[in-house]
């Protein structure tokens, strides 16, 4: 199974509500954009409209095939 590209990603906070309404109209405006992931969490406060890219960086550098920690010291 492999793991999610996105997964560890932080999250930023784009607003606050008082209510599921509010939040959900500005979560759907906000995820119009293909490239961000937008979701709304509950708190003791409120609604919060959280966002965060959804776009993959490349990694330019390849992890070799046995770590360092692998390979013996002579």
């Amino acid at each position: 199974m492999e793991a999610n590209s996105l997964y560890g990603r932080p999250w930023t906070d784009v607003a606050r509500f008082n209510s599921f309404d509010e939040a959900d109209k500005k979560r759907k405006q906000l995820s119009e954009d293909k490239e961000v992931q937008v979701k709304v969490k509950k708190s003791e406060s409120g609604f919060t409209v959280k966002v965060r890219s959804a776009l993959v960086e490349a990694n330019v550098e390849q992890k070799s095939d046995k770590s360092s920690k692998n390979q013996r010291k002579k």
